[in-house]
């Protein structure tokens, strides 16, 4: 099986619904993830179990978002995820833009990188 735009529109798709369960079924055994937020900076998690609670770390750090749309570029077994958000904060908001940096083997991810932009 080979990683598609419309099969990583459903890992996003996923994310957007913190759907944790259909998340990990994308996930290769030997995953590396890399938060965009943590001590590193960013934070890495390895295999799949890690990985697991790197999603659900996050998904907790970004809840009460409004998802903006965010465009793909694949090329080969690697893509490039665009995406953004905003959150209320006070009276106004923050904006945040960031970027996903894939790797795919038989269709799961192995890596994905993670990169953000925010504003105060």
């Amino acid at each position: 099986m080979q990683m598609t735009e419309d099969r990583l529109r459903e890992v996003t798709a996923a994310w957007g619904r913190a759907d944790i369960e259909a998340l990990m079924t994308f996930v290769a055994p030997d995953c590396v993830y890399s938060a965009s937020v943590g001590p590193e900076p960013g934070e890495t998690f390895t295999g799949k179990d890690a990985v697991r609670t790197g999603f659900l770390k996050l998904l907790a750090h970004d809840r009460d978002t409004v998802a903006e749309p965010g465009e793909i570029r694949m090329v080969g077994d690697w893509a490039v995820f665009r995406w953004g958000f905003r959150r209320a904060v006070g009276a106004g908001y923050q904006v945040v833009r960031g970027c996903d940096v894939f790797e795919f083997r038989d269709g799961l991810i192995v890596r994905k990188d993670s990169y953000r932009k925010t504003t105060p």
